[in-house]
């Protein structure tokens, strides 16, 4: 048999291969991003060795995550500097059975929080002060996506979350490759109905010969934002189809965290792990792993970057 034959002949096949786990690479064309000029950036106190890896609005107030810590905490701004409070104290052992989470991401579902545990590739919804998983049993969510390419390296698996709506969410993959888990529940939110795993190989961002990422969601206004933490940008997700999104319009915030003021003295990999937006600003949240400020050997603290929005061009 002539090579022209077998390829004719397995071309379907690999189609469908190429189907089914979801890599449709995404256009790779460069989007310049708008550098974000007006901005604010505050050390973030009241917690001792936190590491920010996750936030979220409720009711216009900032709330975060860390994942060495089993708690949620309000982060409010006071002068020229950030404080942690904790709102609540996540009680896994009791309610889960479990007693690491690794969080890596927070948002709210009519007025509940539902978080990322990473440690177990799993959501967890809280309800009056209680944990449940999410799915319920089993860890379908997972199984899908491993299955489908997603979710493959230690330690660079679910890294955010927003919810959508009708009970849906966006899920990100962080690296390795990185990607967008869309899946949707039932009504009690405890069984899947359905989910989308999509492969993100491409990113349409300078780099800095790192691997693409995506340490961020957030919805606002049916908008959805990502955070890509290796090119130091923020920018839209926007969907193409059911499922499946592409870069849009982006934003560098590069200037700010390599500011000898605030820059730490390990500046190898990104450091921003959370997202929040309103109609004014973009909110960023940066986990240092414990390593000090470039400047001074004694500091530290993480930081929050409150970034104004500049203007979208379609007209936000």
């Amino acid at each position: 048999m002539k090579i022209y034959q077998v390829m004719q002949r397995l071309a379907p096949t690999c189609l469908i291969l190429l189907m089914s786990c979801g890599s449709w690479a995404q256009p790779f064309k460069p989007v310049k991003p708008v550098v974000l000029s007006d901005y604010q950036v505050f050390p973030i106190n009241g917690v001792n060795q936190i590491e920010p890896s996750g936030l979220t609005l409720k009711a216009d107030k900032l709330y975060a995550v860390g994942d060495k810590h089993r708690a949620i905490y309000r982060l409010d701004i006071k002068d020229d500097e950030a404080w942690l409070h904790k709102e609540m104290t996540l009680d896994s052992e009791r309610d889960l059975g479990v007693s690491v989470l690794d969080l890596e991401g927070i948002t709210t579902v009519n007025g509940d929080f539902v978080v990322v545990s990473e440690a177990h590739h799993r959501l967890i919804l809280i309800q009056d002060g209680h944990l449940q998983w999410l799915p319920e049993h089993g860890n379908a969510l997972y199984q899908s996506a491993f299955d489908d390419g997603l979710l493959q390296l230690h330690n660079a698996g679910m890294e955010g979350v927003a919810y959508l709506g009708d009970q849906q969410f966006l899920v990100a993959a962080e690296r390795q490759p990185r990607g967008v888990i869309t899946v949707r529940f039932d009504q009690p939110l405890k069984k899947i109905n359905s989910q989308k795993n999509q492969l993100m190989n491409n990113s349409r961002q300078y780099l800095h010969g790192r691997h693409p990422d995506l340490t961020g969601l957030f919805v606002h206004q049916d908008r959805i934002y990502g955070l890509q933490r290796n090119a130091y940008v923020i920018h839209e997700l926007i969907k193409t189809r059911p499922g499946f999104y592409t870069e849009g319009q982006a934003w560098s915030y590069e200037h700010i965290v390599r500011d000898p003021k605030y820059a730490y003295s390990d500046m190898q990999f990104g450091h921003a792990e959370g997202l929040a937006v309103d109609s004014q600003h973009f909110y960023l949240v940066l986990d240092n792993n414990r390593t000090a400020n470039a400047r001074n050997p004694h500091d530290k603290r993480p930081l929050l970057i409150v970034a104004k929005r500049p203007v979208l061009h379609r007209g936000d």
